[in-house]
């Protein structure tokens, strides 16, 4: 009898941890434009015309660490569950992220 609280208590913690893991297939990203980019939550990847198009990037030099902060913005949104986000580029390449209703 000891052995099947154990062992039922870590298959009711697996089954828990799995249903927790189940996440977005994809994130739509908008910068307050009309231009948009829908990115994987599974494999997410963007390319710098992508990012350059939806964030009206000007200088070009800035287009790799904001495509960074970008991806690390739609991970985020995977994992808290948002399909949609709305993201913000300020000064000295900042880039912030929030819920789009």
């Amino acid at each position: 009898m000891p052995t099947r609280l154990p062992l039922s208590f870590s298959a009711l913690l697996l089954c828990g941890v799995a249903s927790a893991q189940t996440s977005l297939p994809t994130v739509e990203v908008r910068a307050g434009t009309l231009e948009s980019v829908t990115v994987s939550c599974a494999k997410p990847d963007v390319s710098s015309q992508d990012v350059e198009r939806v964030l009206s990037i000007d200088d070009p030099s800035t287009t790799p660490t904001l495509r960074r902060k970008l991806l690390s913005a739609v991970s985020d949104a995977c994992k808290a569950g948002v399909p949609h986000i709305l993201v913000k580029s300020g000064p000295n390449g900042t880039l912030t992220w929030k819920r789009m209703e």
